[in-house]
């Protein structure tokens, strides 16, 4: 069951979208989303199999695996709230599918880029334009399924994806800015002179 919505997500999306929309199966999206990061994690395992130990390598595929999806389902909570505030209708499912679906493109294309990379390096060229492929298929079932699971138009959907980008720049900056007022004295100074 899910092989064939796997293969539809790579021939033909919309028809998956659509499916999903219907079915609203969360098993089967939560199976592809630790599936998707599997293909992830198994990638930098690879990767880093011929700079580290075997120990290290496992140890940064299982993190890339848990990170990525601590972020999938973060990331899919934010979906919800920005497209419900534009006037989309969708709970957690839609969004947690939209980061899903959009996901599984991309990790198969580093995976197979990981494994051509394994085989020589020059094959990373290949993996390029692998990997650019599976980034168009993802970013455009981004767009797509968004516009279909929140029920809204496209214009909605682009300001939305602004937005989420947005937030996440925004959080990353002052995250940063914030953590490094603790090791900096000069920050430090400056936020003990405002307090």
């Amino acid at each position: 069951m899910c092989c064939k919505t796997l293969n539809q997500l790579l021939k033909s999306p919309l028809d998956a979208i659509n499916k999903a929309k219907r079915e609203k199966d969360i098993g089967k999206t939560i199976w592809i989303l630790i599936l998707t990061w599997v293909l992830v994690g198994a990638s930098f395992l690879i990767v880093s199999w011929r700079m580290f130990t075997p120990l290290i390598s496992v140890g940064v595929g299982v993190t890339f695996f848990l990170l990525g999806i601590l972020c999938s389902v973060f990331c899919g909570y934010i979906i919800v709230i920005v497209m419900n505030i534009l006037g989309g209708k969708g709970k957690y499912f839609e969004g947690l599918t939209v980061m899903t679906y959009s996901s599984f493109p991309i990790s198969l294309g580093i995976f197979i880029t990981a494994l051509l990379t394994l085989i020589h390096p020059i094959l990373g060229v290949i993996g390029f334009i692998i990997i650019a492929v599976k980034t168009a298929l993802s970013l455009s079932i981004y767009f797509r399924s968004v516009k279909v699971l929140f029920g809204t138009d496209m214009l909605t959907v682009f300001i939305g994806f602004l937005i989420i980008l947005y937030v996440f720049m925004i959080s990353l900056y002052l995250t940063v800015i914030l953590s490094s007022t603790v090791t900096s004295p000069f920050l430090s100074r400056i936020v003990s002179a405002v307090s």
